[in-house]
């Protein structure tokens, strides 16, 4: 009995000791320091990889975290660090005191890069030039007018072009040269959380009332103004189609992939941020001073006695350009974000509302935005993620540019209008009469509006499925839907009572606008992935579909009652544009990703689309894609412990260009026909063989990296080829038909695009980063089935670009013609640098900055044109040549070598000081965990020998080929910020 008794009491025990170290738990405190300088890092991800348990470190570098068992592996992850696992051991403790380094990834190895649809790889890994931009580098120093205003100078191979200083931003991106003369789309293809995003341009109607001409003048900001970059995680650019090639149809231009913020498991974390401050004119020319003699020169007879009578009246009175330029803007923005969860459910969830002026009265932009993005574990395998952004933006950009008779644009006015003569209205608000040009200034800047309110909703949903798994291989099912809603309304409004609008016999003009744009992106992929002995096989098959819906109305009024702007209290109402769009697309897709042991990583992928867009609607179109890349260093004979990085890589694929809608199709028109309605198809025909545009890309590069990520270098050359360029032919007139759409040309794009990174110091007070970027780009037209002709800008005798075999496509051209045109330079770059630093210090600072420099480029300047025309150019007085006669009128010859100058330039794009207050004095701030406060600016500082207000404009917007025509443009502006962080 007793044995019994004896026996039973060491089960008991047994099963409670075992029950016990089932149920063990230990408390792991951490601190996380950069492992060179010795500096607390906050922020950290500190997650147990076996229960998904997660902490993250406050603002003394410290963490703690329950851990069950008796150890653990704890992944620890920060942006701009390499990755470390870090096994803990209980040892019997209750708590256990690690210290952790973490390695500064200088040359950003451990960054993860999307290679397909459903799968993304190491950056030391990868077979193609992909960039990449966090979320520090994008608005980490300064606050940027829009995503693509904050890209300047932190890509290699991205030109990027303001259409001028409206605020709101609007540029001209473009990725590694021209992917098209004009029939697909010249702006990279935006995706975002999965989302394919519209980027498209939508048109008001602002250039049919001042004149300007077509709606490329428009002057609207590019959507992705309406996206908040303070809800950014990272950017990823795929900057040709050896590496866009996955993305088939839509992707010549290149693809930039944005993926915002999420939420990490462990305490709820809430951030506050404030910024405010000011924006003021960049660059003022200062408009020539007049006197009586230089009256004399202008004007003659009973017209001259009558201005000199009047500026003896009133001298030099107004400075025009500080009037309009001058004014000071209010720049503010409020950010509130929080982000938490546990291991099974993370959110994040912000807020942001910006504002800013400009720096002429009545202009600004405004955005408010909410977001909520939540990642949820249904069970261990399946799991569900979801981002919602909501977006209300409305700007006013004023009216600057182009006008043609109307005096729709304050440059074009002021241009003509002597210091002496006041055109400020009266005590009673009466606007005087311009004697010098078709409107007033003043009413137009003050009574004038150019107004886009814009509504927007982006929704992703994806769903994450592991169906099978064993030790060495699984299974995985992803599917996703994206949603973009927009919604535009617009008001262009001139007053009956302008000066213009007088001559007219319908005064008063009105157009509202209004748009909606529905978009649907959808997929499908199942992932299968297998150890074979050293050789890892990633096989990817998948299905897309992307369906557009768009809706555009722009109706007008003229001959309004005074003081309406309603259509209804028009004399005449009309339709101005209607365009209704729809578009719908399919795409198949298989990858298959070979990796060998980290050593040689080949990709062999191919993409199949069909699209409506095409002229042959139901042929699929194939889109292949190839890579290859050789880590050097991880082969056994590799000995140079220095070097711990050594990649060749080289890649190959094809793209196909989105088609304008339109353009690849006959259209029937409206028409009255005795009395009736009825249609006609259009003059324009379509070859029976018209392909889409295609481009294909080779590149060839190298990585490396150096003494312990210290040093990081990536080098690339390609040659981008762009066929079937969809162009009209002119047949013969008897043919009844004006022009035949065909795929008539081809161009050729190579360039080279290098970035050294250095850490060259890095102690427990002072760290220093510096990055170094060069890239270049050659554009020329490789054939060309049609005769040679020039386009865009405002005819040969102001400058145009040439389309000629043997050339660039940006070549500028012009008279006289003796006999062949006169060629006057290059909007294309020689080439481009930039030079970022960032500098840590005495512990608590932070100091960054960026320039930018564009060695040649060519701008057809017609500003100054106007501007002598006017008596008002800077030096329309001097007498550079010393032959008595003023510059103002011995410009030489009227043709484009007037007009034509070099865009170089050096501009100081970013500047930063930051300081965060110690840990053990943020802490008695309500239990803060971080305060950090700073100064930044943009824009700065610009160096040029050009004549106008900044080298960085376009007149027509984000064109293909017409990108560096000036009109006087809306100035550029500098930006002072003062900011304010508060985590908690």
């Amino acid at each position: 009995m007793e044995n019994l008794y004896k026996r039973g009491l060491c089960i008991v025990l047994f099963a409670f000791l075992t029950v016990s170290s089932a149920f063990a738990q230990f408390t792991v405190n951490g601190t996380v320091i950069d492992a060179d300088s010795g500096e607390l890092l906050f922020g950290v991800t500190v997650v147990e990889t076996e229960t998904g348990n997660g902490a993250a470190t406050d603002i003394n570098g410290q963490f703690s975290l329950n851990v069950a068992g008796e150890s653990a592996t704890l992944r620890v992850t920060y942006i701009g660090y390499i990755t470390r696992n870090v096994e803990v051991n209980r040892n019997g403790n209750s708590v256990v005191e690690i210290e952790i380094e973490l390695e500064p990834d200088i040359s950003r190895l451990e960054e993860i890069v999307v290679t397909g649809l459903a799968s993304n790889v190491k950056r030391s890994n990868l077979g193609n030039a992909v960039s990449t931009v966090s979320r520090k580098e994008l608005a980490g120093t300064t606050l940027g007018e829009s995503i693509d205003n904050s890209l300047y100078g932190k890509i290699p191979g991205v030109n990027i072009n303001a259409n001028g200083g409206s605020p709101g931003g609007g540029s001209n991106v473009q990725l590694r040269g021209i992917s098209t003369l004009g029939s697909g789309s010249s702006q990279p293809l935006y995706i975002i959380d999965g989302v394919y995003v519209d980027n498209t341009v939508i048109t008001t109607g602002r250039s049919s009332v001042s004149g300007a001409g077509g709606s490329s003048q428009d002057d609207v900001a590019s959507r992705v103004s309406d996206l908040n970059p303070e809800d950014i995680e990272s950017i990823e650019v795929l900057k040709g189609p050896s590496a866009a090639a996955i993305y088939g149809g839509r992707a010549n231009a290149g693809v930039i992939i944005i993926t915002t913020k999420r939420g990490q498991a462990g305490e709820t974390r809430v951030s506050i941020k404030q910024d405010i401050g000011f924006t003021s004119a960049l660059n003022l020319l200062g408009f020539d001073e007049w006197s009586e003699e230089k009256i004399d020169l202008i004007y003659s007879g009973q017209r001259a006695e009558d201005e000199k009578a009047l500026f003896r009246q009133n001298g030099n009175l107004l400075d025009y350009e500080e009037e309009f330029y001058g004014e000071t803007g209010l720049l503010t923005n409020t950010q509130l974000s929080a982000s938490g969860g546990n291991e099974r459910t993370q959110f994040y969830v912000s807020a942001g509302v910006q504002s800013e002026e400009g720096i002429i009265k009545n202009t600004g932009f405004d955005r408010n935005n909410v977001r909520l993005n939540l990642d949820h574990s249904i069970n261990n395998n399946i799991s569900v993620s979801s981002n919602s952004n909501y977006i209300r933006t409305d700007s006013d950009r004023g009216f600057t540019g182009n006008q043609n008779g109307t005096g729709g644009s304050i440059g074009y006015n002021i241009a003509y209008v002597p210091s002496y003569y006041d055109l400020r209205p009266d005590e009673n608000g009466n606007y005087p009469n311009n004697p010098y040009f078709a409107e007033n200034p003043y009413n137009l800047r003050d009574n004038a509006v150019n107004n886009q309110l814009v509504n927007r909703f982006l929704q992703s949903v994806r769903l994450d499925a592991n169906l099978y798994s064993n030790a060495n291989s699984f299974l995985r099912f992803n599917t996703q839907v994206g949603l973009d809603y927009l919604n535009s309304n617009s008001i262009i409004y001139f007053p009956e009572f302008f000066q213009s609008q007088q001559a007219s016999s319908t005064p008063g003009d009105v157009i509202h606008g209004k748009q909606d744009n529905f978009n649907l992106n959808m997929q499908a992929f199942l992932v299968y992935n297998v150890d074979v002995s050293d050789f890892n096989f990633n096989t990817q098959i998948g299905y897309t579909r992307l369906y557009e819906e768009s809706n555009r109305l722009l109706n007008r009024g003229r001959g309004l009652a005074p003081g309406q702007t309603n259509l209804n209290q028009a004399q005449v109402q009309s339709v101005f544009s209607q365009v209704f769009q729809e578009v719908s697309e399919i795409g198949l897709v298989a990858q298959e990703e070979i990796n060998w042991a980290d050593k040689i990583i080949a990709t062999l992928g191919v993409r199949f689309d069909k699209s409506t867009l095409n002229a042959k609607q139901n042929t699929f179109y194939p889109f292949p894609k190839a890579s290859l890349a050789v880590n050097l260093t991880n082969f056994d004979f590799w000995s140079i412990d220095e070097i711990e990085l050594f990649k060749l890589r080289t890649a190959y694929g094809e793209t196909g260009g989105k088609a304008q809608f339109g353009n690849t199709f006959e259209a029937l028109g409206g028409v009255n026909i005795g009395g009736g309605l009825g249609s006609v198809i259009s003059t324009r025909a379509i070859d029976p063989n018209l392909k889409p545009e295609t481009a294909s890309e080779i590149e060839f590069g190298a990585d490396i990296s150096a003494f312990n990520g210290r040093v990081g270098l990536e080098a690339t050359y390609y040659i981008k080829k762009v066929r079937d360029l969809i162009l009209d032919l002119t047949p013969a007139s008897s043919t009844g038909i004006t022009a035949i759409a065909t795929n008539a040309a081809e161009l050729e794009n190579k360039g080279i695009e290098l970035a050294l990174t250095a850490s060259p110091y890095r102690s427990r007070q002072l760290s220093w980063i510096t990055r170094l970027m060069y890239w270049s780009n050659d554009s020329e037209i490789t054939r060309l089935d049609i005769p040679s002709y020039d386009t865009g800008a405002f005819g040969l005798s102001l400058g145009q670009y040439l389309i000629r075999e043997g050339f660039s496509p940006t070549t500028i051209v012009g008279n006289p013609q003796d006999p062949d045109l006169t060629f006057y330079g290059n909007a294309q770059p020689d080439y481009q640098m930039s030079w970022y630093n960032e500098f840590s210090f005495l512990g608590n600072f932070e100091f960054s900055f960026l320039f930018q420099y564009q060695k040649g480029g060519d701008n057809i300047n017609l500003t100054n044109f106007l501007l002598d025309g006017g008596g008002n150019t800077p030096d329309w007085s001097n007498d550079d040549d010393g032959d008595g006669i003023p510059n103002g009128l011995d410009r030489g010859p009227f043709n484009p070598s007037r007009f034509v100058e070099d865009a170089s330039y050096v501009k100081l794009r970013e500047v930063g000081l930051y300081y965060t207050l110690p840990g053990e004095v943020v802490s008695n701030f309500f239990n803060a965990q971080r305060i950090r406060f700073g100064v930044s600016g943009k824009n700065l500082l610009l160096f040029s020998d050009y004549s106008s207000y900044d080298p960085e404009v376009s007149n027509f917007g984000a064109q293909p080929v017409s990108q560096s025509v000036e009109v006087t443009p809306y100035p550029s502006a500098r930006r002072v910020f003062f900011h304010i962080n508060l985590d908690f």
